[in-house]
């Protein structure tokens, strides 16, 4: 018998596959080196990202005092807007405001001397300032004045709309509202 214990039972073989070629020892470089590449890539995306988030910060910020003046300045513009309506109101309120001096002195004419005025009122309407509400009372008088005193006030540019009048014994009371004819 033999001396051996162990038997090996393994029979001499040759390689089974060739080497990798020298090339290939250039794959481990290349894979540090994409892990590298790929921390900076992630590290500037990162900066990028923080720079982005500082900017959108600070845009937002500007937007605000932005839209903070905007809401000032249409403010202002709703006062000014106002004004501006008040003014024109004004304006309008003024082109009618015509001397009503003429208009009485040509009611006091067109009244013969035997005819007393006992009442004389004009008053401007604020919805339309141009327009005048005329009331006369008129003692000792009749239907022929009223017609005189609207001639008189049609020589002026005035006509009369819608009147009214009314005879209480020797008082007439005529209402009428006078509106401008423009030529």
């Amino acid at each position: 018998m033999s001396d051996y214990i162990c038997h090996d039972f393994k029979t001499p073989r040759n390689d089974t596959s060739k080497r990798l070629p020298d090339t290939f020892k250039a794959v481990p470089v290349l894979f540090y080196l994409s892990l590298v590449a790929a921390a900076y890539f992630m590290t500037m995306d990162w900066l990028a990202y923080k720079a982005a988030q500082q900017e959108k910060a600070q845009a937002e910020a500007k937007k605000v005092a932005i839209d903070a003046a905007k809401a000032k300045l249409d403010e202002e513009k709703a006062g000014l807007d106002q004004e501006t309506a008040r003014a024109e109101n004004l304006a309008k309120w003024m082109e009618g405001a015509r001397n009503v001096q003429p208009i009485t002195a040509a009611i006091a004419r067109s009244m013969p001397l035997e005819v007393r005025l006992s009442g004389l009122t004009l008053e401007r309407s604020a919805q339309v300032p141009s327009n005048l509400a005329l009331s006369v009372r008129i003692n000792g008088g009749s239907v022929t004045e009223i017609g005189m005193m609207e001639t008189g006030l049609s020589r002026l540019q005035y006509r009369s709309f819608s009147p009214q009048q009314s005879k209480d014994g020797d008082i007439i009371e005529y209402r009428s509202t006078l509106v401008r004819q423009d030529p």
